[in-house]
């Protein structure tokens, strides 16, 4: 029969034992708190949009759902629409289902997912001096820059900033995921990203594609990893662009049959985005598939080297 002593004593190790666990999970319940507080206290939301401060920097060319766009004056909020210009100092947040993508001007997207705040605090292209300045400030969330690499520019900067990190670029496809004290960087295809701590930002770790790192607050980037195949799947179907918006624009999603299997799926003009391998519904094709990449569920997919042979619609499973 157990004293009280010991009784004590296994009570005292059960509480200090759900203690540390507290303090492991810390990092994850702040960042669920601070999701659902990503507007500004008292904010006003305007159905009318005016435009901000200076010249137009970009503008939205889709969003999904609640996206509201705040300029740098902090005055009011503006429910985001496709179309509309965006200005620098605005503030970007997507609420529980909200989407968006925006293109600059020098032609590089950003992809917001729900439950993600940005802010463009710089933006300067200048295309006949050669110039082309962006940094970009996340607060947290998660999101995709498809950077434009600009040939022959004298200055080419591109750089995302979190608490932790910074991450700086030329031209790449690049995900960014960012909560209080923590952040995740993985580097798409053809990507080569310079990503240090803010506490040290001298120290580059290089990222080359289909790599990531993680920066916790007050420390340097962890060594570099190789994505998993079926984590880049995963980072590509939450991160596709949406049907009709400029990554689509004259694309094709280019694939090879094998018995049931579909393998190098890839959307763009060739097969750099390499989705990994996924089994198709029912079928039996071999050789190579061409999809129209804004069909709904893969849609107009045809067997040979065009479009004539249409076997109707499959699902993905």
């Amino acid at each position: 029969m157990m004293t009280n002593n010991g009784l004590k004593e296994t009570i005292l190790t059960g509480v200090f034992k759900i203690f540390v666990l507290s303090l492991l999970c810390l990092p994850f319940l702040t960042g669920l708190s601070h999701a659902g507080t990503l507007m500004p206290e008292g904010l006003v939301i305007k159905d009318k949009f005016l435009p901000g401060k200076g010249f137009s920097i970009g503008k939205v060319s889709l969003v999904q759902a609640d996206v509201i766009i705040i300029h740098s004056d902090r005055k009011y909020g503006y429910r985001a629409k496709k179309d509309i210009p965006l200005f620098e100092g605005d503030t970007i947040i997507t609420k529980e289902k909200g989407r968006i993508e925006a293109v600059l001007n020098d032609g590089s997207t950003i992809i917001l997912v729900p439950q993600t705040s940005i802010e463009l605090s710089e933006s300067v292209y200048n295309q006949a001096g050669g110039i082309r300045s962006s940094l970009i400030n996340m607060a947290l969330g998660k999101a995709r820059f498809l950077v434009t690499k600009l040939a022959n520019f004298k200055r080419s900067e591109f750089k995302v900033k979190t608490e932790t990190a910074i991450a700086g670029v030329r031209g790449s496809d690049f995900i960014v995921k960012t909560s209080p004290g923590f952040t995740e960087i993985s580097a798409l295809a053809k990507t080569s990203l310079e990503v240090a701590s803010t506490l040290s930002p001298d120290k580059l770790t290089i990222l080359s594609e289909y790599e990531k790192t993680f920066v916790e607050k007050g420390a340097l980037p962890s060594p570099v990893v190789k994505i998993p195949a079926e984590e880049i799947n995963r980072i590509q179907n939450e991160f596709q662009a949406s049907p009709g918006s400029k990554l689509s624009e004259g694309s094709v999603i280019i694939n090879k049959f094998s018995g049931k299997n579909v393998t190098n799926i890839a959307i763009g003009k060739g097969s750099e985005a390499n989705l990994g391998t996924v089994s198709v519904k029912g079928s039996n094709i071999k050789g190579a598939v061409i999809n129209d990449s804004t069909a709904t569920n893969v849609s107009n997919i045809a067997a040979g080297t065009d479009t004539k042979a249409n076997t109707g619609s499959v699902v993905l499973e």
